[in-house]
C-alpha cells in the first residue's frame, strides 16, 4: 500500500520524462563506479485566444478604455469652514443642504467628460502565450549511495504580442514616476515577462537568471545520499507533498511560479511545473515497513505572480506593487516541516506540520513616495489653497487642524505621504474604482476610507472619510479631476509566519463490483490558526483568523473496454471557511459596480456568509498502444463559475509528443460574478498546443 498514489504520478510522466538515459564509462580506476545519465526535451508552446476580450487587469484591456464618462467636482467638506460652512454664508445661500458631506456642493466649472482611451491605447492580441522551452537533466552516480541530480530549464518568449508600452503616456503629467522603492523595469516601459523584481532590487530566486523575455533556472540541483531506509537530499529542489488537481492541502512547502501560464497549463500535471524550487535540505526515513517520516528545512520563497501588462497578470495595473520580500528581511527566513505517512492494509494515514511564511503574501496601502503636485485648473486651485494653510511649525498649529494647517511644504510632498501619485495609467473615474475593487474582492467604500485615515498626507490635501457609496463616488471624481485625469495607487506586499497542520486518511475499497473495487478515497484536512489575510479595505490592520480546509479525493484506474487500456478517473471536492482557492478573504466577495449599488450603502461588498466550495472532475483515457490519449479536467464553483479543460495527446513515436487542450472559463453562469472564483479568469479562454521532442 506504500504506492497508492503512484497511479496519479503516471499522469505527469509524459510531460516531464527525461528520455532514454545513457552511461558514460570511466577511464580511471577511481571512476569505475561513476555513472552519468542525461536526458531532456525541447518544446514549443502557444496559447491562442478564442475570445475578443483582453486581460482587463492590463492597461491595454481596461474595461473603460473606449468609454466616455462624465465627472463632477465637489467642494471638499474640509474646505467648508473656510468658505462659510454650516454656520455661515453657505447655509444661508443653500438652506437644507447637507454641507458636511461629499457631493453637497458641485463646482460646475471644473466638471468634465473623460475618455480613458485618449491616453491609454487598447491592444488586440491573437495569442496569450508563445514560448520555446528546453530542459535537460544530468544525473551523476558516484556510488550506490551518492548521486548528483542537475535539471536545468530555459524558457524564451519571442513576445509576438500587441503590447502596451508605458512610454506612450510620458507626455501626460510627466509619465509614471513610481517613488524611491520603484523599479522602472515593471511600470515605465514595455511589459517584462520574467524578471521577478522586489523593492530594494535584490535577486529573490537563487539559481535563476531572467530578463524581459527569458528565464533560465534549476528546478533541481540536488546532492542525494541514500542508504537503506534513509534518504537525504540537499540543494535547490521542489517538495511535493500532495497530488491533487487545482487543490493544495498537504502540498504546502513550495510557492507557485505563475509568470508563464498562470494556472492554465495541463491540469492533470498537478503543479509539477509550477512549484518554486527552494534551497533546502530534506530527510526521509522509512521507519518501519509501514511508516515513512519526511521532513525539510529551506529558504523561504514566495509565490511569483505575473508582471504588470503581461497576459496573465491578476493585479490591476492602475496600482503599483512594492514587494517587501527583501526590505522586510523575508529573503533570510527559513521554513520547515515534517510529515508522517503510514499504510496498514486498505488504510493509509498521514499527518504533517509546517512552519512557513504564507507564500501568497498579503497587501495593504503604502506611501507612494512620489512628490508630484496636482496639475490642471482644479489641481492648481487646490495647490493655492494648500499653500495658504499655516505650516505646523506655526504656534497657531500646535493643535493640528487639517483645515487651517499643513504638515508638508506643498501638495506634492503631501501626496507623497498618501498611497497615490498624480500620474497617467491610474484610475480615471469613480466608476472604474468601484468596478475594479469588486473584481479583485476589495471594498470600494471602506478601501477609500483606509487610504485616508491611515496616512497623514491624505487629510492634509482635504480628503475626508465618507459614510456611503454616493459620497465616495463624489470624492473620488473630485480628486481624479484635481490630478489632471488619474491617480495611481500604491500597495505593498508583505509575508507573515504561520503554522499549518494537516491530517489525512485514505482507504482502498475492495468490492465484488468491478467499478467500486480498488476505488481510492482520500480525505485531507488543513488547519492554520491565526492566518493573516489581506484586509478588504487594504488597511494597515490585516485580518487574522483561524482557517480550515477540507478536501475529499476519489480516484482509480478502471478498464471500461477490453480493447482499451484503463481509464484514470478522479473526483474532488474542497471547502474553505475563510478564503477562496487563491487566498482572497471571503468578506470581499459580493462587490458590485457603482451603478448597481444603493447610493446609501456603507460598504460595497456583502461578503460570503458560508464556505467557499469547489468540485473537480477529471479523467484520462489512453488508446490502444497509447499513441493517442484524451483527457478532461473541470473545476466548478457552485456560486456560478466553471472551468473546463478537454485535451488530446498524440505520441507518434521517436520522442515526439503533440498536445492540445482548450480552456473554457465562464464566471457568469448565474448570480453576481463577484461571488465566485472563476470570474477572475473569464478573459483567459484559449486553445493551447504543445509540441515536444524528447531525447
Amino acid at each position: 500500500m506504500k504506492d497508492i498514489h503512484a497511479r496519479r504520478h503516471l499522469l505527469t510522466a509524459g510531460a516531464f520524462a527525461l528520455g532514454t538515459c545513457f552511461s558514460v564509462p570511466a577511464s580511471a580506476d577511481w571512476l569505475d563506479d561513476i555513472d552519468v545519465s542525461f536526458g531532456g526535451f525541447v518544446r514549443a508552446e502557444m496559447a491562442a485566444r478564442t475570445t475578443a476580450m483582453e486581460n482587463p487587469n492590463n492597461q491595454g484591456g481596461n474595461y473603460f478604455n473606449d468609454q466616455t464618462l462624465g465627472r463632477t467636482a465637489f467642494v471638499p467638506p474640509a474646505l467648508l469652514p473656510v468658505l462659510g460652512g454650516s454656520d455661515g454664508l453657505l447655509q444661508v445661500l443653500l438652506p437644507g443642504t447637507e454641507l458636511g458631506e461629499w457631493g453637497s456642493i458641485a463646482i460646475p466649472l471644473y466638471g468634465d467628460n473623460i475618455r480613458r482611451g485618449d491616453e491609454i491605447v487598447s491592444v488586440d492580441n491573437d495569442f496569450n502565450y508563445t514560448v520555446l522551452r528546453a530542459e535537460g537533466e544530468v544525473g551523476i552516480r558516484f556510488s550506490p549511495s551518492l548521486r548528483l541530480i542537475a535539471r536545468a530549464r530555459a524558457i524564451y518568449d519571442p513576445t509576438f504580442y500587441d503590447e502596451w508600452d508605458a512610454r506612450s503616456v510620458n507626455q501626460y503629467n510627466n509619465g509614471v514616476e513610481g517613488g524611491e522603492d520603484f523599479d522602472p523595469r515593471l511600470y515605465t516601459g514595455a511589459p517584462n515577462y520574467f524578471d521577478y523584481i522586489v523593492a530594494g532590487g535584490g535577486k529573490p530566486n537563487p539559481l535563476e537568471w531572467t530578463g524581459r523575455d527569458y528565464q533560465v533556472y534549476f528546478p533541481a540541483l540536488v546532492l542525494e545520499y541514500n542508504t537503506g531506509d534513509f534518504n537525504f537530499r540537499i540543494g535547490n529542489q521542489q517538495i511535493a507533498w500532495g497530488q491533487s488537481i487545482f487543490f493544495r492541502v498537504f502540498d504546502v512547502p513550495n510557492g507557485l511560479d505563475l509568470r508563464r501560464h498562470s494556472i492554465l497549463d495541463r491540469a492533470l500535471e498537478e503543479f509539477s511545473d509550477k512549484r518554486v524550487p527552494m534551497l533546502s535540505a530534506r530527510v526521509s526515513w522509512q521507519m518501519t515497513d509501514n511508516i515513512l517520516f519526511d521532513s525539510y528545512v529551506g529558504k523561504f520563497q514566495p509565490t511569483v505572480l505575473g508582471n504588470p501588462n503581461t497576459p496573465y497578470n491578476i493585479i490591476p495595473t492602475q496600482f503599483t506593487v512594492q514587494d517587501r520580500y527583501e526590505q522586510g528581511g523575508y529573503d533570510d527566513e527559513l521554513v520547515y516541516g515534517l510529515r508522517f505517512k503510514a499504510d496498514y492494509g486498505q488504510w493509509g494515514w498521514q499527518a504533517a506540520a509546517s512552519r512557513r511564511y504564507g507564500p501568497e503574501g498579503v497587501y495593504r496601502w503604502t506611501k507612494s513616495g512620489v512628490n508630484k503636485q496636482l496639475t490642471g485648473p482644479l489641481g492648481s486651485l487646490v495647490n493655492v489653497l494648500y499653500a495658504a494653510k499655516l505650516p505646523t511649525t506655526n504656534p497657531l498649529c500646535a493643535n493640528y487642524n487639517a483645515t487651517t494647517c499643513r504638515r508638508y511644504a506643498d501638495s506634492g510632498e503631501a501626496l507623497a505621504n498618501t498611497p497615490f501619485e498624480a500620474s497617467p495609467g491610474g484610475v480615471y473615474t469613480a466608476d472604474e474604482w468601484f468596478r475594479y475593487a469588486a473584481e479583485v474582492r476589495l471594498d470600494a467604500v471602506t478601501g477609500l476610507n483606509a487610504s485616508i485615515t491611515d496616512f497623514d498626507g491624505s487629510p492634509d490635501v482635504y480628503a475626508t472619510p465618507v459614510e456611503n457609496a454616493q459620497q465616495a463616488y463624489a470624492q473620488l471624481n473630485t480628486f481624479f479631476i484635481a490630478a489632471n485625469d488619474s491617480l495611481r495607487g500604491h500597495i505593498e506586499r508583505e509575508y507573515f509566519q504561520e503554522n499549518v497542520f494537516a491530517l489525512g486518511v485514505s482507504y482502498v475499497n475492495e468490492s465484488d463490483n468491478d467499478f467500486l473495487n480498488q476505488l481510492i478515497f482520500n480525505l485531507e484536512a488543513q488547519y492554520t490558526p491565526e492566518r493573516t489575510f489581506t484586509n478588504i479595505t487594504l488597511g494597515q490592520e490585516y485580518i487574522r483568523q483561524d482557517e480550515y480546509t477540507v478536501s475529499l479525493v476519489i480516484d482509480k484506474w478502471h478498464r471500461f473496454f477490453a480493447e482499451f487500456p484503463g481509464t484514470y478517473i478522479v473526483f474532488q471536492a474542497l471547502t474553505k471557511n475563510r478564503s477562496d482557492l487563491v487566498g482572497r478573504h471571503l468578506s470581499g466577495y459580493g462587490g458590485k459596480p457603482f451603478d448597481q449599488l444603493d447610493p446609501e450603502a456603507t460598504r460595497a461588498t456583502t461578503g460570503k456568509n458560508d464556505n467557499a466550495n469547489y468540485i473537480v472532475f477529471g479523467f484520462l483515457q489512453p488508446f490502444p498502444n497509447k499513441i493517442w490519449e484524451i483527457e478532461f479536467a473541470s473545476l466548478f464553483d457552485p456560486e456560478g463559475g466553471i472551468f473546463v479543460q478537454p485535451g488530446v495527446r498524440w505520441n507518434p513515436g521517436k520522442g515526439v509528443t503533440v498536445e492540445g487542450f482548450y480552456n473554457y472559463i465562464d464566471g457568469q453562469l448565474w448570480g453576481n460574478p463577484n461571488d465566485n472564483l472563476l470570474s477572475t479568469l473569464d478573459f483567459a479562454e484559449e486553445f493551447t498546443m504543445r509540441l515536444t521532442y524528447q531525447f
